[in-house]
């Protein structure tokens, strides 16, 4: 995969990510260059979710990583983070030299940034439940990892430390019971 298309992709997704959104953006972009089915982006991308640090950059150096090795992964995250990095690089400038007032002038416009971003975000998380979600165990699952983040400080930790490991072993199950003639 040559590295100027995987860089121009990952940059166009981040371009149409303001305010978030990200997933649903890099959906669309593995869709329309072929490069993975839709399965495959869900996996990578609750994969991407468990590890740390941000979603998007562990998201866009698996996929790159995927198409092109490290060199891939280099490119994918130069795509990802140059727009932003420089965006925010200018407006930090502007903020902190006194010549701008994000609080009063930029407040609404915000608010309704993110409130899409909102809307965008959970769009791509339903796409991927749909494509990972296939039996009630999973299902239940995320449910209670879901309510263990929202409800437990910590329950994000915990959900890593107990859920994974039975989602694994209930995987490991489906998958030898599915082999089985």
């Amino acid at each position: 995969m040559p590295l100027p298309r995987i860089f121009s992709g990952f940059l166009r997704a981040s371009l149409n990510a303001f305010g978030g959104g990200l997933n649903a953006h890099l959906l669309t972009l593995i869709r329309r260059e072929g490069w993975l089915s839709e399965a495959e982006f869900a996996e990578y991308s609750t994969f991407a979710q468990t590890l740390p640090g941000s979603n998007n950059g562990n998201l866009s150096a698996l996929l790159g990583y995927r198409l092109a090795g490290v060199p891939g992964a280099a490119a994918a995250l130069t795509g990802l983070l140059l727009p932003g990095s420089l965006l925010m690089s200018v407006v930090a400038w502007f903020y902190f030299g006194g010549r701008l007032d994000l609080t009063s002038r930029l407040g609404g416009a915000l608010q309704g940034a993110a409130a899409a971003a909102l809307g965008i975000s959970a769009a791509a998380a339903l796409n991927i439940l749909r494509h990972t979600v296939g039996s009630p165990v999973p299902a239940l699952l995320a449910v209670c990892t879901c309510l263990l983040a929202l409800l437990v400080h910590e329950g994000t930790l915990i959900a890593l430390a107990v859920l994974v490991p039975v989602g694994m072993l209930l995987g490991r199950r489906e998958g030898s019971s599915r082999q089985k003639p």
